[in-house]
């Protein structure tokens, strides 16, 4: 396990300014932050080195892109796990597939025009690969999430 990093109020709320949004002007966060526009590259800079920040989520609006539903694909499953991938990589929309430790052995987030198409697809991944169980959670949209309730120092309480 890697040591814990220690951070401290600026880079917090640097931290938080790009989990907002990841293309923040340097100039906007400097602003924010009341430092220079260097601090805070620098300050960015080192958190990537540290691990801190290693890249961004985006979510685009995937109506415009012809999709309606954004969904989580959970599998119980012998089968050999990248070939379902490689399944769903080839006839779905894959965005992020995750083998798990838990309830599921793999996890897949996944866009789709309908949920007719949805429904085709994971018919068509527990037929081929004699999947035991599937969990299909659609979502009602675009995740909107709270990224002020994140504490970025839990270790510091007083």
């Amino acid at each position: 396990m890697s040591a814990t990093v220690e951070i401290d109020e600026i880079d917090s709320k640097i931290l938080h300014i790009l989990i907002e949004d990841a293309r923040t002007s340097l100039k906007e966060i400097a602003k924010e932050c009341g430092i220079s526009s260097v601090s805070v590259l620098n300050r960015i800079k080192r958190l990537k080195k540290l691990g801190v920040i290693t890249g961004a989520t985006l979510f685009p609006s995937v109506n415009k892109l012809g999709f309606e539903i954004i969904a989580t694909i959970g599998m119980e499953t012998d089968s050999n796990i990248s070939e379902i991938l490689a399944f769903f990589n080839t006839h779905t929309h894959l965005i992020e597939p995750s083998i798990s430790i838990g309830e599921y052995d793999l996890c897949a987030l996944v866009y789709a025009e309908n949920i007719a198409n949805l429904n085709e697809k994971t018919d068509a991944v527990r037929r081929r690969f004699g999947i035991r169980k599937v969990i299909v959670n659609v979502w009602s949209g675009i995740p909107h999430m709270d990224f002020e309730n994140i504490d970025l120092n839990p270790t510091k309480k007083g």
